[in-house]
């Protein structure tokens, strides 16, 4: 079992053990038990605690490569209970020092469309034992990346589709009727362009620029509320059938959105933060969306797009639902 998953696993029997403590400390069973909430002397909610149902048909989680994760709209389900506010800044700093508007789409001079995009999300709100800890994520969304990737595997598929190579090695035909997308150096991807499946590729990245910025900003939600305590142990899940079961611990807060856009800026700018004499947990990270994050987490309208209303394929894997809502907050905790 690898590290990722180890941990992951750590974190789901903790949430479990978090359920039987609660349990103990007589918190109120709503309906069939599947949900709870822990209440103080006055009656007011203090805690709740469910065992939400995740479904594949709804987008709710995806398997890729054999492994089953949670997608974006999976965590903004869980996150009804999680009760974490969701905080997009107005400004983002890249690795180059040069601060940015975010998110930051990079435009291709070529072409004139979205190359990459760079966003940043901050997560605040309470860890499963009770403690205020505050996520943020940095993503770059590397479209062409992505593209060089999905072209790879159809060369490895068909020959005739084309084929890895250095750019030297190119025939007279190769040069005519393929494209050469270089992968380092002189070393690349020849792909012909009269190829169904190359075709199909190119599609598939025409549809990834046009909703670059909504993707990127989803799998930046989903990064940062996976990194989160309060919902890191559903990063990836065991599946029945086409259901996942996630235990959830959320505890009620009385921040206001000034309050939490003032812990976002002291958590930007680097400074150490106390909420209650405790001082705050800050979990950060700057990572690359993966071709897993880009195929996990797709766009409903470009889902629709891509395949057409005549396609059942739509049917099956887009479910439409409203956004869902924060428990503890109806403005759906994002600011």
């Amino acid at each position: 079992m690898s590290n990722e998953l180890q941990v992951n696993q750590q974190a789901y029997e903790q949430a479990l053990q978090t359920i039987a403590n609660l349990r103990k400390q007589q918190a109120v069973d709503l309906g069939d038990g599947k949900v709870f909430v822990k209440k103080v002397n006055g009656g007011q909610i203090q805690s709740v605690k469910g065992t939400i149902t995740l479904n594949e048909k709804n987008g709710e989680i995806a398997t890729i490569q054999g492994k089953t994760m949670t997608t974006a709209k999976g965590f903004n389900t869980l996150n009804q209970i999680a009760g974490l506010s969701i905080i997009t800044p107005d400004k983002l700093t890249l690795p180059d020092g040069q601060i940015v508007v975010n998110p930051y789409p990079m435009i291709d001079p070529e072409s004139g469309t979205i190359a990459k995009v760079w966003v940043k999300k901050i997560a605040i709100g309470y860890s499963p034992i009770g403690n205020l800890v505050i996520t943020s994520a940095t993503l770059l969304y590397d479209i062409k990346m992505y593209f060089i990737q999905d072209l790879s595997k159809k060369v490895g598929y068909s020959r005739e589709a084309g084929r890895v190579c250095m750019e030297q090695m190119l025939t007279e035909d190769e040069k005519t009727n393929s494209i050469f997308l270089k992968i380092d150096g002189f070393l690349g991807i020849a792909a012909n362009i009269q190829h169904k499946d190359v075709l199909k590729a190119i599609d598939t990245f025409i549809n990834k620029k046009q909703f670059a910025e909504r993707n990127a900003q989803s799998i930046c939600e989903r990064l940062v509320m996976s990194k989160h305590p309060a919902l890191a142990s559903a990063a990836y899940v065991t599946k029945q059938g086409e259901i996942a079961r996630v235990p959830v611990v959320g505890y009620v807060h009385d921040f206001n959105r000034e309050e939490l856009l003032d812990i976002a800026d002291k958590a930007e700018r680097g400074e150490e933060i106390e909420v209650g004499n405790q001082k705050v947990e800050i979990i950060e990270a700057v990572v690359e969306a993966t071709a897993e994050d880009i195929a996990t987490d797709t766009d409903d309208e470009e889902v629709a797009q891509t395949y057409g209303p005549e396609n059942p394929l739509v049917s099956e894997f887009v479910e439409r639902t409203e956004p869902s809502a924060n428990l503890f907050n109806q403005e759906g905790g994002r600011f």
